[in-house]
């Protein structure tokens, strides 16, 4: 696994910069776990270039939360997470609403059997 991409800060979504002035870089583990959280943070259809990245929140949100089914929840939050090719299986999903937001709790392996865990918020 040779994965590099740009820091993006998790919190403004503004690319980092070193002390140099250049594009701070995330290397391996780092790359997934920031590509996990951009499908999970960003909805699908959001981005004009690519109507197949993110997630499908369409299928969860604004509806009664009465009558929302848990698995199909699960199951809009693992295509999303899916899409990085390095995830080998989800093995934990919690997720919590408030107001209008998701808040996803994630604990997933990856190829290489390494854990990797992340919450966000949507």
């Amino acid at each position: 696994m040779d994965e590099m991409t740009f820091l993006i800060d998790p919190d403004t979504r503004d690319l980092v910069f070193d002390d140099d002035g250049s594009f701070k870089k995330i290397y391996e583990t780092d790359t997934i776990v920031q590509n996990v959280r951009h499908a999970l943070i960003t909805w699908k259809n959001e981005f004009f270039a690519d109507d197949e990245h993110g997630t499908d929140y369409d299928r969860t949100m604004g509806v009664n939360q009465n009558e929302l089914d848990d698995d199909e929840v699960r199951e809009v939050i693992r295509e999303a997470v899916f899409q990085e090719p390095y995830v080998s299986r989800v093995e934990k999903i919690d997720v919590t609403y408030e107001n209008r937001n998701i808040t996803v709790q994630l604990l997933a392996v990856l190829m290489d059997e390494e854990k990797i865990t992340l919450e966000v918020t949507a």
